[in-house]
């Protein structure tokens, strides 16, 4: 259970890879600035571009432990879905799940509240441009890159929901929003809109979804504008 404090946010460390570090981009156009522009508080960009969860492990003390944010944001998944070889995952599902529940365990255990976030889809294009020029497209034959990455979304649902922990649904707003006003090409950049053909990280527009959708989520579960929630056995 959730359980709301008196206390505002004074700090937000947002622990993830190339999506929260904004590659890319300028800090102000990513969803951590925002976040702290929004609630008042001060934020803390932990994100590092490649990591997986496995990576995260690792670092998890010294980036987050240390520095006794009220508020941690996980987010993975992107890295660690990728297939390596058919069939091999750089962090396979079952690890990926564990690895967020150790987070998940570690953070609260210093009385720090995790939100975690699924991530956004991307575009698969082909052997000549996008996410399949730099990842074998044959390896990916069974099921797609998108379709894998639904599935590493399911388990951050399945590890969010075990705990009771806060859940931006990055994957579920994106595609509200893909239906009603925007199109995929103009929240991940490409070559019209960057000049490369990325495929996988957001525009300034794909972060400006990650933010509203994540301060929903603090707001509407929090019982307030950025105020603490603490857990509750």
């Amino acid at each position: 259970m959730m359980k709301q404090h008196d206390s505002k946010l004074s700090l937000i460390v947002g622990f993830g890879d190339s999506i929260t570090a904004g590659v890319h981009l300028c800090s102000e156009d990513t969803y951590l600035y925002k976040l702290g522009a929004e609630l008042q508080c001060d934020t803390c960009n932990a994100g590092v571009p490649g990591q997986t969860t496995a990576d995260a492990l690792l670092r998890l003390q010294e980036d987050v432990l240390m520095k006794r944010p009220e508020l941690c944001i996980l987010q993975f998944g992107m890295n660690d879905h990728v297939l390596e070889a058919p069939n091999v995952h750089k962090v396979s599902g079952n690890n990926f799940y564990a690895n967020l529940i150790e987070m998940i365990e570690r953070l609260r255990q210093h009385s720090i509240s995790p939100l975690l976030c699924t991530v956004h889809p991307i575009i698969e294009g082909n052997a000549d441009a996008y996410y399949y020029n730099r990842h074998p497209q044959q390896w990916y034959e069974s099921k797609g890159a998108n379709e894998l990455i639904a599935e590493y979304n399911h388990l951050i649902r399945e590890a969010a929901g075990r705990y009771s922990c806060l859940l931006a649904d990055i994957e579920a707003y994106w595609k509200i929003k893909l239906a009603s006003a925007f199109r995929l090409d103009q929240l991940i950049r490409t070559t019209q809109n960057a000049g490369m053909d990325d495929g996988v990280h957001p525009t300034p527009l794909g972060q400006q979804l990650y933010y509203e959708c994540i301060r929903e989520t603090i707001v509407s579960r929090c019982g307030g504008e950025g105020y603490v929630s603490g857990n509750e056995k």
